[in-house]
């Protein structure tokens, strides 16, 4: 077994890298054939979506062969990472990605770095060269160590010293053959006695007794601490347990604030705390279609000019994950719906950097519908916070597209516009009536302190309208008094009294 190392000190330098290239570490090859399971980098500024690994290749193409996600990685001093698994072959390079974050770089000294845009682990891809010595090294060992399972015989025996790396359970006999046919190793709770037959009719351990079979049905509640028994409050001790019909009675009823004690249930328009039982001739039922609303994640984008990089990242539903960006002045990319969709607003959450300083990006964002592309807002927006713009009035959009006006460079230093997400508004849709239930009767709606409304009626079985009250429509109350909805609701319980 020997050391294998890969790259150079990680050390404090002059200078400091951007984020969103993958960098190649190419002065300082692997010398050998094995895992590498220690990483160390240094970063000027803390970094997020950090990867590292190996890569394979000749001039400027090269593949990535192996890389274990690191994640973020704190700033200011060398850190360390251990346990890792990156397979590495004798003349690999290594790499580094990097969401966010700067990396410690001399810009002389004449060491060889490659770089490309974007994450490039797992794929080919072509690397321009500068000779900037970068703080990234990694160390490992080859191995000539082989466990095989299947090449131990059954008969071997156990507890044999080191024998083809077997690990021996304390407490088993080294005599013990592997591969005994009933090998019963007993595990007992502490307490429980190794002659305890299972299933004896009372199992006692740590003061708790397990005994359903062993409870009578006349066992009397209120017992003091019998069984570990847990009583109710307000059990009496001499009800029975078991017995058929046995009734809970409470003396102390609970009354919606408000409401005198003497006050009969019943009594027409009650109403007091939120809670109404009204007579029949007051309120109606009502079937509709549900509202549906709120922010919805696009589905696909378009890139036509190739211009951007992970443009997925633009709508997978976090603003952790990394950012979608391109370095193409006016490079448009086409966020699209699942489906056409009804839409009053849209939000953008994305920025500017100019070698590694944020700033406020000029932008132009744009929404097709009615066979054309409309503007819905072209100026500057404030970096790595939602930004929110309405459309003049709701429209079925179909896409969005956005694109940034300010000068951007490809050449070091690099200028770049990205987004991290970008969401449309669904604008409130739906709520048409489908049906009014004119013989629904006893329609209450109870209002309970911090819990939701629960509406009751009763309908005919007969009624031809019952069809349609499924939990796919809305349930609403009327008061035809003043036509206002007192409440609305889904279907949650059917019952046939029949």
């Amino acid at each position: 077994m020997s050391l294998i190392d890969i790259g150079i000190a990680a050390i404090n330098r002059a200078g400091s890298l951007t984020y969103s290239l993958t960098i190649l570490e190419a002065s300082k090859p692997a010398n050998d054939t094995g895992i590498l399971d220690v990483i160390e980098v240094w970063f000027s500024l803390s970094a997020s979506g950090v990867k590292v690994g190996t890569f394979y290749g000749s001039g400027t193409s090269y593949t990535g062969r192996d890389y274990e996600t690191i994640g973020s990685v704190a700033s200011g001093a060398k850190r360390t990472f251990t346990g890792l698994s990156i397979d590495v072959t004798t003349g690999d390079l290594i790499g580094v990605y990097y969401s966010g974050g700067r990396l410690e770089i001399d810009t002389s000294g004449g060491s060889s770095l490659m770089y490309s845009s974007g994450d490039a682990f797992g794929s080919t891809k072509t690397y321009s060269s500068e000779s900037f010595p970068i703080s990234l090294y990694g160390t490992g060992a080859t191995s000539a160590a082989t466990i095989s399972p299947s090449a131990i015989a059954p008969t071997l025996a156990f507890g044999t010293a080191k024998l083809n790396q077997n690990i021996v359970p304390s407490g088993i006999s080294a005599g013990l053959i592997f591969g005994t046919v009933n090998l019963n190793l007993n595990i007992l709770p502490s307490g429980i006695a190794s002659t305890l037959g299972i299933g004896a009719p009372i199992i006692s351990f740590g003061g708790f007794s397990i005994a359903p079979s062993g409870i009578a049905s006349t066992l009397v509640f209120g017992i003091a601490k019998l069984n570990q028994n847990i009583l109710p409050s307000g059990i009496a001790s001499g009800i029975t347990f078991g017995k058929p019909e046995l009734s809970i009675i409470v003396s102390g009823v609970i009354r919606p604030s408000g409401i005198p004690s003497g006050v009969v249930f019943g009594t027409p328009i009650l109403s007091a705390a939120g809670l109404h039982i009204p007579p029949q001739s007051r309120y109606v039922v009502e079937l509709h279609n549900p509202i549906t609303q709120g922010w919805r994640i696009p589905s696909s984008h378009n890139d036509s000019s190739s211009a951007w990089e992970g443009e997925t990242k633009a709508y997978d539903g976090s603003i952790a994950t990394g950012q979608a960006y391109t370095l193409t002045t006016n490079a448009k990319l086409e966020l699209i719906p699942a489906s056409p969709l009804y839409t009053s607003k849209i939000r953008i959450y994305g920025g500017g950097n100019n070698n590694g300083t944020l700033y406020f990006p000029n932008i132009v964002i744009d929404v097709y519908y009615s066979g054309a592309w409309h503007n819905v807002y072209t100026g500057g927006i404030q970096y790595d916070a939602w930004v929110e713009k309405s459309l003049a009035s709701p429209q079925t959009i179909e896409k969005a597209r956005v694109s940034c006006t300010d000068t951007l460079s490809a050449s070091y230093p690099i200028k770049n516009f990205y987004v991290t997400e970008f969401w449309f508004y669904a604008a409130p849709t739906g709520g048409e009536l489908l049906s009014i239930l004119e013989n629904a009767h006893a329609i209450s709606i109870e209002q309970s302190l911090n819990k939701a409304p629960v509406i009751s009626f009763s309908l005919p079985a007969d009624d031809d309208k019952s069809a349609l009250l499924t939990r796919a429509n809305e349930i609403w109350i009327r008061d035809i008094a003043n036509n206002t909805v007192l409440v609305s609701g889904i279907l949650d319980e059917r019952v046939d009294t029949r």
